[in-house]
């Protein structure tokens, strides 16, 4: 009986665990000098639990914990770090230009 009831607790505490981690990527301009510095500020953010950039693709994945931090926290999280990041599938309707993933929905009249 005692080991039906320690091994119930360790599976509740298991789903309550997995169910609060949550990712996403980010496009992101990351130089290859400045990657290691990067990862490091951001993973000191709270709620971040791994951070992994693939270079090539311009990809940034986070995963965190969606009870301590958020999509936008770590948006500025990039901004602090110098890094110009933005989410995957974004609403970039409201962004002069669109972002790096999507196409913009409003001309640019920069020049």
């Amino acid at each position: 009986m005692k080991k039906l009831i320690i091994t119930l607790v360790a599976f509740c505490f298991s789903i309550a665990t997995f169910a609060a981690k949550n990712s996403v990527q980010f496009n992101a301009m990351i130089s290859k000098s400045s990657k290691k510095k990067v990862e490091k500020f951001i993973k000191k953010q709270p709620g971040i639990i791994s951070i992994k950039t693939d270079m090539k693709m311009g990809l940034v994945t986070v995963v965190f914990d969606d009870s301590k931090t958020n999509v936008n926290a770590i948006s500025g999280a990039f901004r602090s770090a110098g890094v110009f990041a933005s989410a995957i599938g974004e609403n970039c309707a409201n962004k002069p230009g669109g972002c790096l993933n999507n196409a913009p929905k409003t001309t640019n009249t920069m020049r």
